[in-house]
């Protein structure tokens, strides 16, 4: 696994006046209670074990992936980065730690992003055939509630949870990491979130 620079270094590493880093974790998460760049390209190389031939230390898009991660996977308890939304009394500056789950979820709704957006490096082509294997090309216009064809015949019912689902959150219940983003997502109910 490559040693990665750039902003977002968890705060164990070592970093200069402007919050640039640069670490390689050993054994596991650095910061596992905050979501950081170093931990999911950690987690991308090893869980979900992209070639670093097919993702490059340098790519912005693992930054680009986990910062719309960040900003989609609810907070628990309200909280954000710095501290409770609009309090302006809250110490800038000082980490919450969010728990495990919550880095989790991120990770998971980053990679799915991430499978979705990164472009091929030249010579290869891991990203076009994940977007392959998980049908990410084609559109999802809903989940499928009947198939049958001469001799054999099989329903499911579309539960009630997945009748509102948006074409987006149908994208990742394609993946194994948007699952368990939606999975993560819909524990807190469906008046917070739209999934029920």
């Amino acid at each position: 696994m490559p040693t990665v620079s750039g902003t977002g270094a968890s705060t164990q590493a070592a970093q200069t006046a402007n919050g640039v880093g640069t670490e390689t974790p050993t054994n596991g998460f650095l910061w596992p209670h905050n979501p950081n760049l170093i931990d999911f390209n950690f987690w991308l190389y090893t869980n979900v074990a992209i070639p670093e031939a097919a993702l490059p230390a340098s790519s912005p898009y693992p930054q680009y992936a986990l910062w719309q991660a960040m900003e989609l996977v609810l907070v628990p308890g309200g909280y954000g980065s710095r501290g409770q939304w609009g309090d302006p009394n809250y110490p800038p500056g000082i980490p919450n730690n969010h728990g495990i789950s919550y880095t989790l979820a991120v990770y998971n709704c980053a990679t799915a992003l991430l499978i979705a957006i990164a472009p091929d490096q030249p010579g290869q082509s891991f990203f076009t055939a994940q977007r392959a294997t998980y049908n990410l090309i084609n559109p999802s216009t809903g989940l499928v509630a009947a198939a049958s064809d001469v001799t054999t015949s099989s329903t499911l019912t579309v539960p009630k949870w997945a009748s509102g689902l948006t074409p987006g959150q149908l994208d990742y219940m394609k993946t194994p990491w948007g699952r368990y983003y939606l999975d993560y997502q819909s524990k807190y109910g469906p008046t917070i979130w739209g999934l029920t």
